[in-house]
């Protein structure tokens, strides 16, 4: 490894730890520094960061909460060998997880997809702000990377906004990507709710984990220009392989 994949860091108005966690983690995305590589000592690296150990180690110490990287006592810091199938996602910016994943290199696949009409009770009509009976279309799968699950999607919304017959054989995963493509929807807000909850049954042989294991459930509600509901979405993600990060800004 030369000295030079590593450079100063840029300025901006984040502090110096989080500028330091967010490029580092850059380096391991775009393949500079791969799954298993040791990174530089803490001296090097602090040096050609341009910055103190201490605020090093303060990004070093995230990133391994993370599970970004492995540090091993007496030895180094190595880059997670899972980091591959690790997606890493902000949330300030409205996208899907195959955008997301694009952005990474990583390539998801769709399995044990499954499209149905039905008729919405009242558990649904209350999410989607719709009459009771009204024809919905719900799609569920598996997002897989090289073969193992890292999520389980639930997606349901009226008919009248997305038809079964639009989920075809090129369908990729992503129903908000496919909404986005439509003419006439113009998606404005978007409420999440995220929330830690235990594998039941069902999720534990989706998502080949075990019975009670932690996941992480992202719940949405995607809004149009009228405020009206467009689609309600459940989707949970394998937390030691998808985590998101929110970067907060002082007034």
């Amino acid at each position: 490894m030369t000295d030079n994949l590593v450079q100063p860091l840029r300025s901006n108005k984040l502090p110096l730890a989080a500028r330091a966690h967010q490029y580092l983690r850059g380096l391991f995305e775009d393949g500079t520094f791969q799954p298993g590589e040791q990174l530089p000592s803490q001296n090097d690296l602090a040096a050609q960061l341009g910055i103190s150990r201490a605020t090093l180690r303060e990004a070093l110490l995230n990133l391994e909460q993370e599970g970004a990287i492995i540090r091993r006592h007496g030895v180094g810091t190595f880059v997670a060998p899972s980091y591959r199938h690790h997606l890493q996602g902000g949330l300030e910016q409205l996208e899907s997880i195959l955008e997301m994943a694009a952005r990474q290199g990583m390539q998801l696949t769709v399995d044990a997809l499954a499209v149905e009409e039905k008729i919405a009770d009242q558990k649904l009509a209350h999410l989607l702000q719709i009459e009771t009976g009204t024809a919905v279309t719900s799609v569920e799968r598996v997002l897989t990377a090289e073969g193992t699950p890292v999520a389980y999607m639930y997606d349901v919304a009226p008919v009248a906004i997305l038809a079964p017959s639009d989920i075809d054989e090129t369908f990729q995963g992503s129903v908000l990507d496919l909404l986005r493509q439509k003419t006439g929807i113009q998606i404005d807000q978007v409420d999440a709710n995220i929330v830690a909850v235990n594998a039941d049954a069902y999720l534990t042989e989706r998502l080949s984990v075990k019975q009670r294991q932690a996941l992480l459930l992202m719940e949405e509600t995607l809004f149009d220009l009228e405020g009206q509901v467009v689609e309600f979405s459940r989707n949970y993600f394998v937390p030691d392989l998808v985590q998101f990060h929110v970067v907060r800004r002082a007034q």
